[in-house]
């Protein structure tokens, strides 16, 4: 009996379009993505794209490389055109990964779904797919927009180092608007008739005053002496001082009861900065 020649196992199988581009929609989603497959011999085949093929993948790198193996079952990854909406932080890690593969990856705004027609993960990664298609296969040209596809480039070394200082720069921010709140929010409970001598008691003059003078007794009864040294030039005028000078006699009950409660809390510098 003839030996029969054993096929080697390592042998991958040729993708089912070898020279036809294969557009590609994910419908992105915190756990776990949709990706939707179109081409022009899928639309002969389905008729209709909302009925060409999908595929469900995790939100992981094993999930990345299961998306990557299914797009070589269609076809080499250069003949592949993906597309995704910039749904805040979701899409990033995908993003990244297809583009360290030098796969070609359009990004989008996201898109308002129709009214009435039920919406699943299917759909709108198969019309994200067939938006896709239409405007790089057809040049069907978009009046909107907001519905046009663009390439995404990965970042050079320089846009990188300033995303980081920027999203540091953006925390910063946000952490001086709370402080600034948390003090207005002190002011407004212990001490409102501050802002008769300060519109803004955040003000760099406000704040020395109340770094100096802690409690309301304290800026009452401080002198007009005590009180110049703290100013700006000649902001407040005296006259605002005098009337400071005799707030807290005017406030009556609850006030009266917080004339010793600080106003100015040890809660860091970013403020004054």
């Amino acid at each position: 009996m003839a030996n029969r020649r054993k096929v080697p196992s390592n042998l991958n199988a040729l993708p089912m379009f070898l020279r036809e581009p294969i557009y590609i929609g994910v419908d992105i989603g915190k756990f776990k993505h949709v990706a939707g497959f179109i081409s022009k011999t899928l639309l002969e085949r389905h008729q209709h794209f909302e009925h060409c093929p999908a595929f469900v993948f995790e939100q992981s790198r094993e999930g990345f490389r299961a998306f990557v193996e299914r797009i070589r079952a269609y076809c080499p990854l250069e003949h592949c055109f993906i597309v995704m909406e910039q749904t805040g932080h979701y899409h990033r890690p995908l993003l990244h990964y297809l583009l360290e593969l030098d796969i070609p990856v359009y990004v989008m705004h996201v898109q308002s779904r129709q009214g009435g027609i039920l919406k699943t993960d299917k759909r709108d990664a198969l019309g994200l797919a067939n938006h896709l298609y239409n405007q790089l296969a057809l040049g069907v040209q978009v009046e909107n927009k907001l519905q046009a596809v663009r390439r995404a480039v990965p970042p050079s070394e320089a846009a990188e180092q300033l995303k980081g200082l920027m999203r540091h720069r953006y925390e910063l921010a946000i952490e001086a608007t709370q402080r600034k709140n948390k003090l207005t929010a002190i002011c407004d409970e212990l001490f409102p008739e501050l802002t008769q001598v300060f519109k803004n008691p955040n003000l760099p003059t406000a704040l020395d005053l109340r770094e100096k003078f802690s409690t309301p007794q304290a800026v009452a009864t401080a002198s007009l002496i005590a009180l110049r040294e703290v100013r700006k030039k000649s902001y407040p005028s005296e006259t605002h001082f005098f009337s400071s000078n005799s707030l807290l006699p005017k406030a009556s009950g609850q006030r009266i009861s917080h004339a010793n409660e600080v106003i100015f809390p040890r809660i860091g510098g970013v403020v004054k900065a």
